[in-house]
């Protein structure tokens, strides 16, 4: 995934001296003065400057920090891995015993119908392996099939309510975060993942029913990213970011609504 970081040579914990520094030595390298006769140069500064100006400002650096964190789980916490949770593994394909039905042609002095034969058996029993085994194709992130239990093998409650086995974390501040599932035809499992230590981590995993609402407390200040599957296809989609700013200082708590 590419980034201002990457952009820069630096890592993304690079502190503001080193970001500086990283700045100044690309820019005298790729400086239009000293390259007059590349034009990639020209682009390469353009992108250069870009990054600095992001990165060099506390606040755009946050909220590139927030996007590349949200490209991040939207990368790894694969909804394809964790719909495969729920298929069942299928058992291997015994290959057939053929031993009972070998004929020793070599005994009957056709040793050249022997090898005919076995080249035979080869192309056939290649073929068999094609279709037994069908050669892997890429996991779609849309399972299609209803999924009866949750990502970590638990049933889903008879209400609206926090899914058995997933931890409730960071309980602070007053904020509630409402999410509606009012518009949808199908329950949805959800997960709250709230930015910490430069990634995601889900905080909150619960399930709502169809055409109903679930409210999550104890929300403190933060970036969050929610994101849900429909119960009945196992598809999954994501909400926009989520930002809480300045409520424990000033004790001005929010109501917050996610429509699904």
């Amino acid at each position: 995934m590419h980034n201002y970081y990457d952009v820069l040579n630096v890592a993304p914990g690079a502190s503001a001296e080193v970001i500086r520094a990283a700045y100044r030595a690309l820019s005298q390298k790729y400086h239009p003065d000293r390259n007059p006769h590349n034009p990639q140069a020209h682009q390469r500064m353009a992108e250069i400057n870009e990054a600095y100006n992001v990165l060099s400002d506390p606040e755009k650096r946050h909220h590139h920090d927030v996007w590349i964190a949200r490209q991040s789980l939207q990368a790894h916490v694969s909804p394809a891995l964790l719909a495969r949770k729920q298929t069942p593994f299928a058992p291997p394909v015994l290959l057939p015993n053929h031993q009972d039905h070998v004929v020793d042609l070599h005994d009957h002095g056709h040793g050249w119908m022997w090898i005919v034969g076995i080249a035979i058996l080869i192309a056939m029993g290649g073929v068999w392996w094609r279709l037994a085994y069908p050669p892997a194709e890429n996991t779609p992130t849309q399972t299609g099939a209803p999924v009866l239990t949750a990502p970590n093998g638990q049933l889903f409650p008879l209400k609206a309510a926090y899914v058995s086995g997933y931890p409730v974390l960071r309980e602070r501040g007053n904020n509630t975060i409402i999410v509606h599932a009012s518009s949808l035809q199908s329950p949805v499992f959800a997960q709250l993942y709230e930015l910490h230590a430069g990634k995601f981590t889900a905080i909150r995993s619960f399930y709502i029913p169809a055409g109903e609402t679930f409210a999550l407390h104890k929300i403190g200040d933060g970036d969050f990213s929610l994101q849900y599957q429909r119960i009945n296809d196992g598809k999954w989609a994501v909400s926009d970011g989520i930002e809480i700013k300045n409520t424990e200082i000033s004790r001005k708590y929010q109501d917050i609504d996610i429509r699904l």
